[in-house]
């Protein structure tokens, strides 16, 4: 890692702290520099402005969670490790509570931000892609590789439906206390999966 981009990496966890505590109202130039124990100054020879700070920082959040998915190991049980998947995008542990709520204030804040809109949707698009193959993983359809072939319009409408659920799910449960979310949570997930996608891969083997 450059010193450039190490830096860069340290200001944006510095700014992320600032978000889960304060939320973006509280997030300035100032405030990051403070929060990371660097001058203004460096703040500022790595971003040129608030914005551009804000975008790398939201970037580099989005980018920590798949490369944290991307661990997870694909082996064994298809309905183990697509469920582990799952679960890691759902705030049941204080770190992911705290990596959602700040999250969700990215998302709010894209509202103002085209470049931020931009990122989302590329989010969005990267999660659909990954819900797609964890639907058809659980139903024993091939996997195709990202970008390339097309699953149908059932598996695609499926992973939309997946995809609305955990967007659901993760909001009502950043609500509650993560020892209560991580209680509640992995039944809700479970039901749904058992109700909603794995009944077909029953169908498709009576089929």
């Amino acid at each position: 890692m450059s010193d450039a981009r190490g830096g860069k990496y340290r200001l944006a966890e510095a700014l992320v702290r600032v978000v889960a505590r304060d939320g973006f109202a509280g997030v300035s130039m100032r405030a990051v520099a403070t929060e990371a124990g660097v001058s203004g100054g460096t703040v500022q020879y790595y971003f040129p402005n608030r914005a551009e700070m804000i975008r790398f920082a939201m970037e580099w959040t989005s980018a920590q969670v798949e490369q944290r998915i991307s661990r997870i190991s694909r082996w064994g049980e298809v309905d183990d490790w697509t469920r582990e998947i799952l679960l890691d995008l759902l705030p049941l542990s204080v770190e992911r509570h705290r990596e959602l709520a700040v999250w969700i204030a990215f998302v709010a804040h894209a509202e103002t931000d085209p470049a931020l809109a931009g990122l989302k949707r590329q989010t969005n698009e990267k999660l659909r892609a990954l819900y797609t193959r964890i639907i058809c993983a659980r139903r024993g359809f091939p996997v195709h590789a990202e970008g390339s072939g097309s699953p149908g319009a059932e598996v695609e409408n499926d992973a939309l439906l997946l995809q609305s659920f955990l967007d659901g799910l993760a909001l009502h449960l950043v609500d509650l206390e993560p020892q209560e979310a991580a209680r509640v949570g992995p039944p809700l997930l479970d039901r749904y999966l058992a109700l909603a996608v794995d009944t077909q891969a029953t169908r498709n083997d009576r089929d």
